[in-house]
């Protein structure tokens, strides 16, 4: 029998965790953070917006209970390929270094980009690790009719030039049978790419090969009415004895932005064990559902806390907030499903 946690409560234990400050960089929104928790204390790294749209990432924690905001941003736009902003982060600890995977905008082109820290203090910029390849290339490589349809539609509006948006670059929190993996989103699906070293990332024949293949290292596609537009992956996996947890975002065609659950296999990821038929949670407060853009709840951090699951998400590209789910209920569900 299921439990009650999806049917019928999507009023959660929500609430509003940062806004935007007087401090010009994040003076016009602040949202979708990525959260990660070291020695019991949840660190936080959040997109922040000035006019006009100039994104770089602000930094806070969670100490005790307490929450202290830092003044000045901890990453700012200083590359071509970020010109922009820099946006969307997510963090992940892997050996003794900290990897922080955000999505680089130039104004044209969306590209996942890595920067290196030791004390989550200091940044070091790696470059774009996702595929440097323009339409026209990614055309007459892909061995998929239903992308190179998709990507022959998307010439109209952005031109052969342009290059493959790839968004949502998520890390595993350990190597899986000795290589990296990272989730990733081509439109409209979350995909899967397994590398030796970050470089791979960095190669254009590695891409192109990749093209190929792609359908084999789709890992979701959108499937329920609330998510049949595209799926995102949203929070840095979390590892349980069942699977990996998954928390992503679902875009139905009215363009709103829900939060999903799923489980992954703990050895191959590229399979999907089990998938929420319902939202976790949906815009529904009106801090959620009126902002910079309307009815989006974007989950983008999750940390395990004394028998809850804190999902920290964006509220309609304006603010933080957070939501704390029961875990155990959370895995009663998924294991209904996997059943």
């Amino acid at each position: 029998m299921k439990t009650r946690l999806v049917e019928g409560n999507n009023r959660m234990n929500r609430k509003i965790l940062l806004e935007p400050t007087k401090n010009p960089w994040e003076s016009l929104a602040v949202l979708n953070p990525t959260a990660l928790k070291v020695k019991g204390i949840i660190h936080l790294l959040y997109r922040a917006i000035q006019s006009p749209n100039h994104s770089c990432l602000g930094r806070a924690k969670i100490e005790n209970g307490k929450l202290k905001r830092y003044k000045n941003p901890c990453l700012k736009p200083t590359t071509d390929y970020e010109s922009e902003g820099v946006e969307d982060p997510r963090l992940v600890k892997l050996g003794n270094t900290y990897h922080l995977l955000y999505t680089a905008w130039d104004g044209r082109n969306a590209r996942i980009a890595l920067a290196t820290s030791a004390d989550l203090k200091h940044f070091e910029k790696k470059g774009v690790i996702s595929p440097n390849i323009t339409l026209e290339e990614a055309i007459k490589v892909v061995g998929s009719r239903r992308y190179k349809k998709r990507w022959k539609k998307e010439v109209k509006d952005r031109n052969l030039d342009a290059i493959l948006y790839d968004k949502d670059g998520v890390l595993f929190s350990e190597k899986i049978n000795g290589r990296y993996a990272m989730l990733h989103r081509l439109e409209p699906d979350i995909q899967i790419v397994y590398f030796d070293s970050f470089e791979d990332l960095q190669s254009k024949e590695f891409w192109l090969d990749y093209l190929k293949n792609i359908e084999e290292y789709i890992v979701m596609r959108p499937k329920f009415r609330w998510e049949q537009k595209k799926v995102g992956a949203g929070a840095t996996p979390i590892k349980t004895n069942q699977g990996w947890l998954l928390l992503y975002h679902g875009v139905d065609k009215e363009e709103t932005y829900n939060a999903g659950v799923a489980l992954l296999d703990l050895k191959h990821p590229e399979i999907e064990l089990a998938r929420l038929a319902k939202p976790l949670f949906k815009p529904e407060y009106e801090w959620e559902k009126q902002g910079v853009v309307d009815n989006i709840v974007f989950p983008e951090g999750a940390v395990r806390d004394n028998g809850s699951l804190n999902v920290f998400y964006g509220c309609a590209d304006s603010r933080v907030g957070v939501a704390r789910v029961n875990f155990k209920e959370l895995m009663d569900n998924l294991a209904v499903e996997v059943a």
